[in-house]
């Protein structure tokens, strides 16, 4: 009877070790490539960091711009004046300080590090009348080929999905104004853009096509840029569990209570550069358990690293194993049939769920001040109305928890 037993034990251990491959990501020599990878169709789409400075957003209600920081670009706003200084911009003695992409999302560029309270959004104020955000700030930035151009951003047309900027020599000669039509891209998160090049440049996948970005960013925490791994917060939620002693080939225990958005959770801090043997030392107490959620589902898989060849070819070796999948007709934690409207709004705020239990909502302004909150319980399909005419005009955001799940749409008061 034990021996019986133990045999079916080692059954199920190898069986469960069975469903756990081997993965490789390579970004290839100095990590000069970025690759989306999805975790059902392993590598999307490997795509040179070396050609964009900037990168747009496409989405009409979101106001983020990404300076190429993992590729040494440096974005400084300009200390001694705002664009009515175009003309007379002066660096002497520039000892600024440069601002950096978020590594909590995808949704606040260097752009907004000086963000302050509704309507400035760091780089342009809000227009409550036409929705438009009119560029107001001078920036310095640092190209990929390590010049420096003068640079701000004339107009962000909300509806219209385009971004009007110009930028120039420090002394104002070869001046260019482009007009980018973001919703061209709509089905990326972002566009791109090379100043040196003077082009637009097309390298991301579309956002429902991949879940991990291997690449470089700057980690201002540390501060230094590090090589690691960035989630798509469009659809994927990811927890760090880190123990002593871990068995990483076979720990399951995640809390669905804790998995977050934050973009850096994976991050780069799974391994450490051993001065000894001059090579990576890949962490061996921890394990990434990731939620990937669309309509009418949610799949958990588990990630850990197990090497990282270093700068020589840039390849990430990872154990994946998919655990299980949770359909919504189940699972009474998958928000359903979620819609907002209108938007813009201007008096009442309509939120159509179909969940049975508590809803928790929130509203954030673009610096993350809760402005409105409330909790209601949920028989099924319903619509919410909230009202917001207490609330200034500018972009905001609606975050929704139910169950296990949180969603964030963005709206904009009138």
């Amino acid at each position: 009877m034990k021996k019986g037993l133990l045999l079916f034990a080692i059954t199920l251990v190898v069986a469960h070790m069975m469903a756990q491959e081997q993965k490789e990501v390579v970004t290839g020599q100095g990590y000069a490539d970025d690759v989306y990878y999805s975790l059902d169709n392993g590598t999307v789409v490997t795509a040179s960091r070396l050609t964009w400075d900037l990168g747009f957003t496409t989405d009409n209600f979101s106001v983020s711009i990404l300076a190429n920081n993992g590729a040494e670009v440096e974005l400084y706003a300009y200390p001694k004046g705002d664009t009515a200084d175009w003309e007379t911009l002066d660096t002497t003695g520039m000892a600024w300080t440069p601002m950096y992409n978020s590594i909590e999302t995808f949704d606040e560029g260097a752009f907004s590090a000086n963000a302050s309270m509704h309507p400035d959004y760091g780089w342009g104020t809000y227009n409550m009348s036409t929705h438009n955000i009119t560029g107001d700030s001078l920036f310095v930035i640092k190209t990929l080929g390590g010049n420096y151009k003068k640079l701000a951003i004339i107009v962000r047309g909300a509806m219209a999905n385009t971004w009007e900027f110009k930028y120039a020599n420090l002394d104002g000669s070869d001046e260019v104004v482009e007009l980018l039509n973001a919703g061209e891209y709509k089905a990326k998160s972002f566009v791109y853009y090379s100043i040196d090049s003077t082009a637009v440049v097309d390298r991301e996948p579309a956002t429902g096509d991949w879940d991990l970005l291997f690449t470089r960013y700057f980690d201002y925490n540390i501060p230094y840029i590090v090589t690691g791994v960035l989630t798509n917060e469009a659809h994927l939620l990811a927890q760090e569990v880190k123990e002593d002693d871990l068995d990483q080939s076979t720990f399951t225990q995640y809390a669905d209570s804790a998995f977050t958005s934050g973009i850096s959770i994976i991050g780069s801090d799974w391994k450490s550069f051993n001065m000894g043997t001059f090579a990576y030392d890949v962490a061996t107490d921890v394990v990434y358990f990731l939620k990937k959620y669309g309509e009418t589902d949610s799949t958990y898989y588990k990630i850990y690293f197990t090497g990282f060849s270093g700068s020589g070819e840039g390849k990430y070796t990872f154990m994946q194993e998919e655990l299980m999948s949770s359909v919504s007709v189940s699972n009474p934690g998958m928000i359903k049939t979620l819609e907002l409207y209108p938007n813009p709004a201007s008096q009442v705020l309509n939120l159509v769920v179909d969940h049975q239990g508590e809803i928790a909502i929130s509203i954030y302004d673009i610096t993350g001040r809760n402005v409105y909150s409330r909790v209601d319980h949920s028989g099924g399909f319903n619509t919410l109305s909230m009202d917001i005419g207490s609330l200034q005009p500018g972009l905001f955001f609606l975050k929704v928890r139910a169950g296990d799940l949180t969603e964030v749409i963005r709206f904009i008061k009138e």
